[in-house]
């Protein structure tokens, strides 16, 4: 999700404070969902929806006494699911429904490894989860919008990152509506009454926070050529929404190229109408139709997005405290990006901008870290700690290690926990494996210690020798290597690499003398250096 490019982290929060009580999943499962299938019918008449779900469980180490998913309850104000009936192999089982919680007794003679089909029919009216709205060309649009966790406010689903599944969606609509949703096309049918059927698939496990429909009168154009990149955009006249993913091919030809082997059988842009802005869904994209506007301004935005389908939709976070990993590598891809194809010029004016974000919200919360260990409830997990000092930490460990190593480092993590989930130890310890250096002062530095480096420093040239002596002004002593850019009266630039590692440290260099000295010219260290 790229809420800080959209603007829309403020939205976020107040939603997150007032509608995330149910917080992180209560414990890990005994069972595996393998596949959920949701028949979901859509009217113009009301905000009502049906949906028959069938789930596959898989039993693992234990037999419960209760299968328990989430969905949300059906409240007095006439918000939520009510379930009408409920089967699990086919027999009629009991059941309860409360506190947002779908508990039902397991049957006897089901055995550890087992697979079952649960069959629930239920209907109600979102509170959450899918938007039910209007367009700002006041068409009727149907949207889902699951993250961190409100797929269970109109599905039954495990909603949590950790636990993925395969899925399909059968929605029935007035006739005039497309259908867009993960995986592949497999139907779409007129059907009686002015109605149509759209059945998607996907067959690569996710999560339920990225399992989704869109639902509205669209206009499809392919991109580039590419049948695996289509544009789903209003049919309104004059739209100029097209002209925004235009440069969609080659945004995600850059990334493929760095990262092999796309991890979906498509890569949709879609026009959406929700509640709090873009979203990463695996293989269908939303952007908030407000900010397509034909000039060509999603870029950054469409990087980030696309970033996420390898890492956050295939490779997972395996909890809340992982969340770097898909919002930080999608904003290092989203860097990559930039460097690679608006040029050096525009990437340090960009990083100059994100380092103040993560300065900014250090002040104003100084003991928050990149591994967040003290959440307790979801709101303020989306900060530029785990957006951009994450994305700053990757690049950090390029510049460390050499970008060869990293690049191996980061193909090997991804290889190894593709359509599964990886936590930041996972990460680590594939780091330290291939590293030519012992990696962990590192990652302890700049993942689980709250703050950035803030660096004073003096310079002069005496009897053949440059001097500079280093302060910092933090209570937490940093250990980095720096590059020390010397420019000369005669044009010439040398650059240097110097290790601070004390407190208080002096430099020496043999070189000539400079007549201009610049710390970190291309901004490398995530920090403040001033000289004194």
């Amino acid at each position: 999700m790229h809420l800080r490019r959209i603007g829309h982290i403020l939205s976020i929060l107040l939603f997150l404070i007032s509608s995330l009580s149910f917080g992180q999943r209560r414990q890990v499962e005994p069972f595996d969902v393998l596949h959920y299938q949701f028949k979901v019918v859509l009217n113009d008449t009301t905000d009502y929806v049906k949906v028959d779900a069938q789930i596959a469980i898989r039993y693992l180490n234990e037999i419960p006494v209760h299968t328990t998913l989430d969905l949300a309850v059906q409240s007095r104000s006439g918000f939520g699911m009510k379930v009408d009936y409920l089967s699990l192999n086919d027999l009629e089982t009991d059941f309860t429904h409360r506190s947002d919680e779908l508990s039902i007794l397991t049957p006897g003679g089901i055995q550890i490894k087992d697979t079952v089909l649960l069959n629930i029919s239920y209907s109600g009216r979102p509170d959450n989860g899918l938007v039910i709205s209007k367009n700002a060309n006041g068409d009727r649009t149907f949207f889902a919008e699951h993250w961190p966790n409100r797929a269970h406010r109109w599905l039954p689903v495990i909603d949590h990152p950790a636990e993925k599944a395969t899925c399909e969606f059968h929605v029935i609509a007035p006739e005039r509506y497309d259908v867009v949703s993960n995986g592949d096309k497999r139907e779409e049918k007129l059907i009686s009454n002015g109605l149509k059927r759209t059945v998607w698939k996907m067959n690569n496990p996710i999560p339920s926070k990225i399992m989704v429909i869109g639902v509205a009168e669209f206009n499809t154009q392919k991109l580039g050529g590419n049948d695996r990149m289509t544009a789903w955009v209003y049919d309104k006249p004059g739209s100029q929404a097209l002209n925004d993913f235009v440069d969609v091919p080659q945004i995600f030809d850059i990334l493929d190229d760095l990262l092999g082997e796309y991890p979906f059988s498509k890569c949709d842009q879609v026009e959406s109408t929700t509640k709090f802005g873009g979203m990463e869904n695996a293989g269908n994209i939303f952007y908030p139709e407000r900010l397509l506007n034909g000039n060509k301004d999603m870029n950054h935005t469409i990087a980030h997005e696309i970033g996420h389908q390898w890492f956050g939709n295939s490779v997972s976070e395996a909890d809340w405290t992982d969340v770097w990993i898909s919002e930080g590598f999608a904003t290092y891809l989203e860097y990559y990006y930039v460097l690679n194809y608006e040029g050096k010029e525009e990437f340090l004016k960009k990083l100059k901008v994100d380092e103040q974000k993560v300065l900014n919200y250090q002040f104003r919360f100084p003991g928050q870290t990149v591994v967040q260990t003290n959440i307790k409830r979801l709101e303020g997990i989306l900060n530029p700690m785990v957006y951009e000092k994450a994305a700053w930490v990757l690049r950090m460990l390029s510049e460390k290690i050499g970008e060869d190593t990293f690049n191996k480092i980061m193909l090997t993590f991804y290889e190894r926990h593709k359509f599964g989930n990886a936590s930041t130890q996972d990460f680590i310890g594939i780091a330290n494996e291939l590293s030519p250096e012992e990696l962990s002062s590192f990652f302890e530095q700049w993942f689980y210690t709250p703050g950035t480096p803030s660096v004073d420093y003096y310079w002069k040239y005496k009897n053949g020798k440059l001097l500079i002596d280093f302060r910092q002004k933090t209570t937490y002593t940093y250990q980095f290597d720096v590059d020390i850019k010397l420019k000369y009266d005669d044009e010439r630039i040398d650059i240097k690499r110097v290790t601070v590692s004390e407190k208080n440290q002096r430099v020496e260099l043999s070189c000539e003398k400079p007549n201009r000295l610049i710390v970190d010219p291309m901004n490398v260290i995530l920090g403040e250096f001033s000289e004194w």
